[in-house]
């Protein structure tokens, strides 16, 4: 993967939608919910001296109820979801405009999250590399440096969500596989960073050649007779 292919264009790349979050969160504690209100309800809804079997009785009844009061939830807030996030996009673009830092400052808030978050999930080589993304090497008022950190928490994301659900044989072949994937995000911000200082370096020689020109000594000569 090469640098132009690592750094795509932040606009284009694919942004999680507030509605899938809500979702995914009800469904990742639809579980937790179940086994913690059926006692509480089957305990609360059960005459004052019913028997244990009585309200054991009563779970599949109030599982229904429970599962039916559980997708309306989720699909009601789903739906609200759905319908504030143009206005979240919306104001999220007004405060872009207006902070002409705003983009900067995500980027670097990316890397530091991308770091922290690999070093805890990743493997020990992954870790040395994220290590290695410390410090001044990004310019981050820089659009090719801003897709570098998303690509950056990409990665990472993945790897981590990989790691997570990978049988014990498979791990060791997904940390290689991340940890060649950060190597590759490493190589394009090599490329970025030799680019920049190329460009500062033509600057600096323009600038001195200027000055060469503007202040050349023998305009001067004059002045100490």
């Amino acid at each position: 993967m090469t640098g132009a292919a690592v750094t795509t264009d932040v606009s284009r790349r694919r942004v999680i939608s507030a509605w899938r979050l809500v979702g995914g969160a009800y469904l990742h504690f639809a579980v937790p919910a179940y086994l913690v209100a059926m006692p509480l309800a089957a305990i609360f809804i059960s005459p004052a001296r019913a028997s244990i079997t009585a309200m054991i009785a009563s779970v599949p009844r109030l599982s229904g109820l429970f599962l039916a009061g559980y997708a309306i939830l989720a699909a009601s807030s789903v739906v609200v979801a759905m319908g504030i996030e143009p206005l979240l996009r919306l104001r999220n673009a007004r405060r872009a405009a207006r902070d002409p830092h705003f983009a900067a400052q995500a980027s670097s808030r990316r890397v530091a999250r991308a770091i922290a978050e690999g070093m805890l999930q990743l493997g020990p080589e992954a870790a040395s590399m994220l290590d290695s993304f410390r410090g001044p090497r990004w310019d981050h008022a820089d659009e090719r440096f801003q897709a570098l950190s998303a690509d950056l928490v990409e990665v990472v994301r993945t790897a981590s969500a990989a790691l997570e659900t990978a049988p014990l044989d498979r791990r060791a072949a997904i940390a290689d596989l991340a940890a060649a994937s950060l190597q590759r995000i490493d190589s394009a911000l090599a490329a970025l960073q030799a680019e920049r200082g190329r460009l500062d370096e033509g600057d600096l020689q323009t600038i001195a050649r200027y000055v060469a020109t503007r202040y050349d000594s023998s305009d001067f000569a004059g002045d100490a007779h």
